[in-house]
């Protein structure tokens, strides 16, 4: 085992994603794949998948609503829109990521007090889900 392997294990602590990790070792996301390999093969390691809490689309419905005060009929398509560009492709958005997406919508808002009006009741709404 390598001493960057062992290093490796040492930073590996259940709370921090492998990019962290990679970028504490200051070492490629490729080189971590081959070291990540090789420690399940030693049975030093073991995956575990981390089970992520998705906005409710409930939510999404919500955010579209209010949206739409603003923008009109379009406000369904731009949520819709916006979801498929964070989510890459797919229509769950993670929660940890309900800011951006709320910012991304928000981007699209020209008046200034509209815009922030609809970002603090989003951030509000997604505190209270």
């Amino acid at each position: 085992m390598s001493g960057k392997m062992l290093e490796l294990l040492m930073l590996l602590d259940g709370r921090t994603n492998l990019r962290g990790v990679s970028q504490k070792m200051n070492i490629r996301m490729s080189d971590m794949r081959s070291y990540i390999s090789k420690l399940k093969a030693y049975g030093v390691i073991e995956e575990v998948q981390e089970r992520i809490a998705m906005l409710d689309p409930k939510f999404l419905g919500y955010m579209a609503g209010q949206l739409s005060t603003i923008a009109g009929p379009i406000a369904q398509v731009m949520v819709e829109d916006a979801v498929l560009e964070i989510s890459g492709g797919t229509s769950n958005i993670p929660k940890n990521k309900a800011a951006e997406l709320i910012e991304l919508l928000g981007r699209q808002i020209p008046d200034e007090s509209q815009r922030v009006g609809f970002i603090q009741n989003m951030l509000k709404k997604v505190r209270d889900i």
